[in-house]
């Protein structure tokens, strides 16, 4: 943990000095999308299934160009998610389930390659430093009671367990796109991002007893931090 904080110093302090080599502009670009991730599931009750939806990714960033259309600045990325169960069987997901949010910061260097005059790609990776408020709890008793759909009486599945989070984590996010200057000083960009946590897992939910219908389960449930996201973007040069 103590080289990746020297890491992440270091980078900020060759970003703070690069101002000295730079040959013109600042940029500010903000970006919007979503995209996946995954949980990884062990257990001997399969039915009970833990996922993420509604993810919703937010970006926003302030860059300095350099020498052969590279760019090297600050970054700040929001990333949310829903997290909730669906009893497979009977197709039942449970809607309400709890909210979790990422921030991060950190530094990113990008470099630009024209295809024509208005269009090109770019590649590029940030370094951030990621902190979520997702609380750890402890499951005491229920989850929630399955309604059958022709109305027979409910079936309840009893939950004891707890989850573990990871409050702080470092991040490489790997990320390439299209851009389209449609004005001197205005881009559109379509990017597609990676992120690759070097703390995982996140959140683990542990859930070390599961009762359904007289019998016992156990089932480990565990979001590793990793992620794909698709964001449209604009940016500003002045």
């Amino acid at each position: 943990m103590d080289s990746l904080k020297n890491t992440f110093v270091l980078i900020l302090s060759l970003l703070l000095c690069a101002d000295l080599n730079a040959q013109s502009g600042w940029v500010i670009e903000s970006k919007i999308g979503t995209g996946n991730t995954n949980v990884d599931f062990r257990g001997d009750f399969p039915d009970l299934s833990l996922s993420t939806t509604n993810h919703l990714f937010l970006n926003f960033g302030v860059y300095r160009k350099l020498k052969n259309n590279f760019y090297i600045g600050l970054e700040a990325d929001i990333y949310r998610f829903d997290i909730g169960y669906a009893f497979l069987p009977l197709n039942l997901s449970n809607t309400g389930g709890l909210n979790a949010n990422f921030f991060s910061f950190g530094p990113k260097i990008q470099k630009d390659i024209f295809l024509s005059e208005n269009l090109g790609i770019f590649v590029g990776t940030g370094f951030h430093l990621s902190q979520t408020n997702f609380d750890e709890f402890e499951y005491t008793g229920i989850w929630q009671a399955i309604r059958l759909p022709n109305g027979e009486q409910k079936i309840p599945i009893l939950l004891y367990g707890e989850t573990d989070v990871t409050d702080y984590s470092f991040l490489i996010k790997p990320e390439v796109g299209f851009f389209y200057d449609f004005a001197k000083k205005s881009r559109l960009t379509l990017t597609s991002r990676w992120g690759v946590d070097l703390n995982e897992p996140s959140i683990v939910y542990n859930l070390d007893r599961i009762e359904y219908q007289n019998e016992s389960f156990s089932n480990v449930y565990s979001f590793n931090g990793n992620y794909w996201s698709l964001l449209l973007g604009y940016r500003y040069s002045f």
